[in-house]
């Protein structure tokens, strides 16, 4: 158990000592899957792999793995992601998938599918056998027993993973953006002996209040009122290991989105989605005082991330995964980072996977194998959370996630798109934030790196230059070379193309020697 998993720990059991964590909550048995070879073969083998299993009541669904490259199956994380409103879990699951190998963290999207839970508060509000959750619920008796709520398919793929593999791993770690955050949060509320060992709300639209409202009187599922009482346990909920985690560009009202409910008990909570988890948390943070309980939550802003997992799970990875020992930075401005360089660009990789792929992910794809290497060339350390860096179409571009500062002397990486598999030379690695990568044009373009206030750090252009103005940091010619055009030397010498000096096509996250830097 990390270090980090470990205060929590200590907190919910000075709250909650009903709870036996390592068995989970009562009456909970290992999910059964409808293959169960398939099952033993998706959970073992490296690579992104599907799987069926049924659920308490019956229903056949689709769990979407990624196994990485050397996950330990007796002690490594496993990670459940909750998917939005959209039931895309194919989407969810390529998302997770590169944070999951540089973490090596087994990921599960379970695909809550339409087919059994047509409405959003089927899927993230599963706690009554139909209709909506709410007093009235509660007085005609459709609350399920706790053992038959939708949040325990997680408790038993848990148990029915960890038999495959082998696993001795006391508990989970849970991520859920939008949709998927409200099911995450939920879950914790009404499944006070959860495993999940550090859960991560990421931009939920609304939140079931942690308090009775009789004052302004709002029912299930806006507040506890009218709840399942029973599956209650506020101290438990207050000590739980949640983290929100709220894009600070994620500020659509309902006018402009309309996914952002508008309803008088929604209303309350904030105008956007940022307001309602400030609001949320506030509320907790109150409670815990009140009931004088320890209170283990925290609020985390991602600077410029909108509503989107991309922009999203990079951060949830790192505040899950990362070692305590590497704080989050605190973004440094462009003024502060002027000696930031592109060092390594590659647009037009060579045309076989052996020496082609670059992002060492087994797959030859020439946009994927596109990437971007950024040094630090200073002698103090750079924090790149929330900058950006696009070309000419910015609809292409990559939000800098949370992270620990870029110390001086290292390397960073930018990947167009695939799973980058490896260490890369201890640099850091990234896989570009939009769906389609950065959109760079290796006939002419030009890249811009902007600070988290859109203040330009550093500018490289190469050809037509896009039809844009030329940079100072220009290289007169297209990037159609079958290798990586780099600095020789590294980081203070002029551009040249990799395998003419070398006679490699590239070097990603290495000096362009070979060396680490």
């Amino acid at each position: 158990m990390s270090a980090h998993t470990s205060v929590f720990a200590k907190k919910r059991s000075e709250a909650n000592t009903t709870c036996p964590r390592e068995s989970g909550p009562a009456g909970i048995t290992a999910a059964s899957w409808s293959n169960p070879e398939q099952a033993r073969t998706a959970l073992t083998k490296p690579g992104l792999s599907k799987i069926s299993f049924m659920t308490h009541s019956g229903n056949s669904l689709v769990a979407h793995i990624y196994r990485p490259s050397h996950f330990d199956s007796v002690n490594g994380p496993i990670w459940f992601v909750m998917h939005g409103i959209k039931r895309n879990a194919d989407y969810y699951v390529d998302a997770a998938a590169p944070v999951a190998e540089r973490y090596q963290a087994l990921t599960i999207v379970i695909e809550f599918s339409r087919q059994y839970y047509p409405a959003s508060e089927d899927y993230t509000l599963g706690i009554s056998s139909s209709g909506r959750a709410g007093s009235r619920a509660k007085r005609e008796g459709r609350y399920l027993k706790p053992d038959a709520y939708l949040y325990n398919e997680i408790e038993r793929v848990f148990e029915a993973v960890r038999q495959v593999i082998g696993g001795n791993q006391h508990g989970y770690y849970l991520f859920g953006h939008s949709a998927g955050a409200q099911f995450t949060h939920r879950m914790l509320t009404f499944v006070p002996c959860a495993r999940a060992l550090n859960a991560i709300a990421a931009n939920a639209g609304w939140y079931t209040m942690p308090i009775e409202d009789n004052r302004k009187k709002f029912d299930m599922p806006y507040s506890l009122r009218g709840s399942p009482a029973e599956s209650l346990n506020l101290k438990a909920l207050l000590s739980a290991p949640l983290t929100l985690l709220l894009g600070t560009h994620d500020i659509k009202g309902p006018d402009e989105d309309r996914n952002v409910r508008n309803t008088p008990a929604t209303m309350s909570q904030g105008i956007n989605r940022m307001a309602r988890g400030h609001h949320y948390f506030e509320t907790g943070q109150s409670l815990a005082r009140s009931l004088d309980t320890p209170f283990s939550w925290q609020l985390v802003l991602a600077p410029g991330a909108e509503h989107d997992v991309l922009q999203l799970i990079a951060s949830a990875g790192y505040l899950m995964f990362a070692s305590p020992k590497e704080p989050i930075c605190s973004s440094s401005t462009a003024a502060e980072a002027g000696k930031l360089v592109f060092n390594e660009i590659l647009l037009d990789p060579p045309n076989d996977t052996k020496s082609g792929d670059a992002n060492r992910d087994g797959v030859f794809q020439p946009n994927e194998e596109q990437f971007i290497e950024i040094v630090n060339a200073s002698n103090i350390p750079v924090c790149l959370a929330g900058w950006t860096l696009e070309g000419k179409e910015q609809t292409g571009k990559h939000l800098f996630p949370l992270s620990q500062a870029l110390a001086p002397g290292k390397a960073l990486i930018v990947f167009n798109g695939g799973i980058p598999t490896g260490d890369f030379g201890s640099s850091f690695v990234q896989r570009a934030t939009s769906a389609n990568g950065l959109r760079l044009d290796s006939r002419g373009d030009i890249l811009t790196l902007r600070d988290a206030k859109g203040q330009i750090a550093k500018q490289f252009s190469w050809g037509n230059c896009g039809g844009m103005t030329c940079s100072t940091d220009y290289w007169n010619g297209n990037l159609q070379l079958k290798s990586s055009l780099a600095r020789w030397p590294d980081a203070d010498g002029p551009w040249r193309i990799h395998s003419e000096v070398t006679k490699i096509p590239m070097s990603p996250g290495f000096k362009n020697n070979g060396d680490h830097w």
